[in-house]
């Protein structure tokens, strides 16, 4: 691996240790409990910290997630277009054994 793609590697590392860090320290320093109410239903009381942390986790999850659909629509157009040209190609095949034949 070179040098500059282990630095990278090292740098995101680093990145992401600091971002658990600052999720733990907020979640800390955000002590007060509450009992958040979805559509009606109480969920289960914890700091404000944490379930501010778990609902960013949970968003960037679903962005994540979000953004894996035109990924996965590409490769279904890939593989239609890899059909039609091996169609294509086999035509073109046919086509040129003909003409040589005759």
């Amino acid at each position: 691996m070179s040098f500059l793609r282990w630095l990278m590697h090292f740098m995101f590392g680093l990145l992401a240790l600091a971002c658990v860090a600052l999720g733990i320290y907020f979640a800390v320093e955000n002590s007060q409990i509450i009992s958040p109410v979805v559509a009606g239903y109480a969920l289960q009381s914890g700091s404000v910290g944490v379930w501010l942390v778990c609902v960013l986790l949970l968003g960037i999850l679903l962005g994540f997630l979000a953004s894996l659909l035109p990924i996965f629509s590409q490769r279904r157009r890939v593989r239609g277009l890899s059909r039609q040209l091996k169609k294509v190609e086999r035509e073109l095949q046919a086509a040129h054994r003909k003409a040589s034949g005759d």
